[in-house]
This record gives C-alpha cells, sequence and structure tokens, in this order.
C-alpha cells in the first residue's frame, strides 16, 4: 500500500509541477488534497495525473498564460468547475458579466482570487455593486482604468460589502501625496482595500517618508 501511495504521489506532483507548482509548500498542499479525509469529488481529482492534467489544461485552454497550480491550490473547489470545460466556460462568463468594466484581464482577476470560478448568485450580485462603488468613491467612471486595474490584481475586492470599499477608499485618500489621481495612487496599493493592517501599515511608511523629508526646524 506505502508503495502504491508513493506512486500517485510522484505522479501527482510531476503533474503539478508541469502547470505551475513550483513551491514545495504548494505541491505538497496540492497533494494533501488528493489524500483520504477530503472531499470525495476533490480527491479523485487531485490525486490522479490524468485528471490533474484535464482540469489544468481546460483552465490554460480557456485563460492562456495562467498559472494552473496556483489556481488551485488558492481555490480546490475550483477545480470541480475545471473537470468540465462547459462548467468553465460558464464561470468565466459570469464573472465577466459581475464585473461591469471594459477590457478586463480575466486571467488575471481568476490569478488574484480563484473563488470567482465559483460565486454564488449573490456573491455575483455583489461583485457588481462593489464595482459600482469602487468607480463611485475614486470619482471615475466604470470605463477608467483604475476601476479595472484595481480589481485585477485584488480581485478579492469583489467579496467585500461595497459600503466597506468606500470607507477604505476613503482612509487611502489622505494619503495619496505622490500619484496624479486617487485611482492610479488606489490602484497600484490594491490590496490595501481588503486588508486594513495594509491600509495601516500603507499610511506609517508614508508618514515615515515624509518625515524623513522634512526639512529642519
Amino acid at each position: 500500500m506505502a508503495s502504491m501511495r508513493e506512486t500517485w504521489e510522484e505522479a501527482a506532483v510531476d503533474a503539478w509541477r508541469r502547470h505551475g507548482a513550483q513551491s514545495e509548500m504548494r505541491t505538497q498542499r496540492l497533494i494533501i488534497l488528493g489524500s483520504r479525509g477530503r472531499p470525495t469529488s476533490l480527491r479523485e481529482l487531485y490525486r490522479d495525473p490524468e485528471a490533474i492534467e484535464a482540469i489544468c489544461g481546460t483552465i490554460e485552454r480557456f485563460l492562456p498564460g495562467v498559472r494552473a497550480a496556483e489556481v488551485f491550490h488558492k481555490c480546490p473547489e475550483a477545480a470541480v468547475t475545471c473537470a468540465d470545460a462547459a462548467a468553465t466556460q460558464n464561470a468565466l462568463m459570469r464573472v465577466r458579466a459581475s464585473v461591469p468594466v471594459t477590457a478586463l484581464d480575466l486571467r488575471r482577476v481568476v490569478e488574484s482570487a480563484p473563488r470567482v470560478l465559483v460565486m454564488t448568485l449573490k456573491e455575483e450580485g455583489n461583485a457588481v455593486e462593489v464595482t459600482k462603488a469602487l468607480a463611485e468613491a475614486l470619482g471615475v467612471g466604470l470605463d477608467d482604468e483604475s476601476v479595472r486595474d484595481v480589481v485585477e490584481r485584488a480581485a478579492e475586492v469583489l467579496f467585500e460589502d461595497p459600503t466597506t470599499i468606500r470607507n477604505a477608499v476613503r482612509e487611502m485618500e489622505p494619503l495619496n501625496r505622490s500619484h496624479p489621481t486617487l485611482g492610479s495612487f488606489v490602484a497600484e496599493h490594491a490590496e490595501a482595500l481588503v486588508a486594513p493592517s495594509i491600509r495601516r501599515s500603507l499610511a506609517q511608511t508614508l508618514a515615515m517618508r515624509k518625515s524623513y523629508r522634512a526639512p529642519p526646524p
């Protein structure tokens, strides 16, 4: 039995590495998902090299250049969706419809927050409202590149409450002292929208920089 287990693990490791699992930690996480005690549907997908090739091939076909292993490491449930090409295509169409901006790079969105592939109808509706709230808070239209950049860089924002995002932008606004627009500043620090600790750290860092540049009394 041990010998058989080692055989499937080695083959699964090779498959995951072919699709972008470069670090040992990520590879082991993926292998653990193929171990006993996990939901049957996931276990079968994560332990079968042919299944791994299939789910990775599907997402890579729809999103050329995507780091497939990273997607399934962050959101194991996405593997069930990507076991079916039609379901994958439908999920991507729903993601696109949930983010009403122009020229959205779905690959970047999925890599940033793979759970967009398994959004519920309620979460899809929330994503639409969050996108609108973000544009409103930035003082731009939905076609502004800063809105698109934020969503692509920190797609977890789509799962936040719209009011939370408005407040986060409001907190970040006085920190912008170097960017030409609030939108470009928030886009560069997009992850801060979903992490209060990052906002606090950013504020502290910028305050320190200001003190260094301040002229002596």
